[in-house]
C-alpha cells in the first residue's frame, strides 16, 4: 500500500467509524484556538499569508482565516475540503480557501509568510519527509517560517500497550504501538465486533536532535521548540514528558 492509500484509508475510516465529522466540524469563531495563539507567538500578530497542510475538517484553517490572515488549506480527503469550503463562506476577517489534493503533488501560485503542518508530520519514510520539506522551502516567502507539530519518541515509546476506547461509547477502539527500530509509533484502530476490520496508522517521531539531523540538506533550520503534553497544546511541559512539539523552522 502507498503512502497516499495508507492515508486515506486509516483516516477516512477513522471519520466514519467515530463520527469525527461531526465530532471535528463544529467551528466558533469566538472560541480561542490554541494554533492561532501559537501562530501569533511565532509569526507576529499582524495579517498572514498562511499554508496549512492536511487540514482535516478545516476548523483550525476557519480560525486562523477568522483571525484575519490569508489562508489556503490543503486536504487529501474530498469531502473534508468541500466541508472546509463552507466554512470559507461563514468567515470573517480574512479568507480562506480550500484546495483537495496531495501536498506532495499539488502546485500552489506565491508564497507564505507560515506554512503549517498540525498532528500529521511523519507519515512517511525520511526520504519522504525530506522531500516535503524541501517543497515548504520553495513555498515561504522571504522571512517566513514553517510550524510543524512533532510526535516525541519517549512518549510514544511509554504508550505502547495502552489501550483504550475513544470516545468514550463510540465503539472505536485503539491500540498503541512503537516500533523502536524504526522510531515509529503505530496506532491500530477497529470497531468493537469487527476485529478483522482493523486499520493502522504509523508515524514517524523525531526527537529535536533526529530533527535536525533530518533537516541536513533541506535548505531548513529549527529555530525553537515548544513541547506540550497534548494536540491541543496543553501545557507546556518538559520535553521529556511531552507528548509532541511544536518545531519552528525557518529558511537557512
Amino acid at each position: 500500500m502507498s503512502r497516499v492509500d495508507w492515508v486515506r484509508d486509516f483516516y477516512a475510516k477513522q471519520y466514519e467509524w467515530a463520527d469525527w465529522r461531526r465530532r471535528w466540524s463544529g467551528f466558533d469563531p469566538n472560541e480561542r484556538n490554541a494554533r492561532v495563539e501559537a501562530v501569533t507567538r511565532h509569526a507576529g500578530p499582524e495579517p498572514h499569508r498562511i499554508l496549512e497542510l492536511g487540514s482535516g475538517t478545516g476548523t483550525t484553517a476557519a480560525a486562523l482565516a477568522s483571525a484575519g490572515h490569508a489562508v489556503v488549506a490543503i486536504e487529501m480527503q474530498d469531502e473534508l475540503a468541500e466541508h472546509t469550503r463552507d466554512l470559507a463562506a461563514v468567515v470573517t476577517g480574512g479568507s480562506l480557501h480550500a484546495i483537495a489534493g496531495d501536498f506532495y503533488e499539488v502546485e500552489l501560485p506565491g508564497t507564505f509568510d507560515v506554512v503549517a503542518y498540525f498532528d500529521g508530520f511523519g507519515i512517511g519514510t525520511n526520504q519522504d519527509q525530506r522531500r516535503l520539506l524541501r517543497r515548504v522551502v520553495g513555498w515561504l516567502a522571504p522571512g517566513g517560517s514553517a510550524l510543524v507539530d512533532m510526535l516525541v519518541p519517549s512518549y510514544w515509546a511509554r504508550r505502547a500497550g495502552t489501550e483504550e476506547e475513544f470516545p468514550p461509547g463510540s465503539g472505536v477502539r485503539y491500540l498503541d504501538g512503537f516500533d523502536a527500530e524504526s522510531c515509529r509509533m503505530t496506532e491500530q484502530m477497529w470497531r468493537v465486533g469487527d476485529e478483522d476490520d482493523a486499520v493502522m496508522q504509523s508515524l514517524r517521531c523525531y526527537s529535536p536532535g533526529d530533527l535536525r539531523l533530518l533537516l541536513e540538506g533541506t535548505g531548513l533550520s529549527l529555530v525553537d521548540v515548544e513541547p506540550f503534553t497534548d494536540e491541543g497544546y496543553g501545557g507546556p511541559r518538559k520535553l521529556e514528558n511531552a507528548m509532541l512539539y511544536l518545531a519552528k523552522l525557518a529558511v537557512t
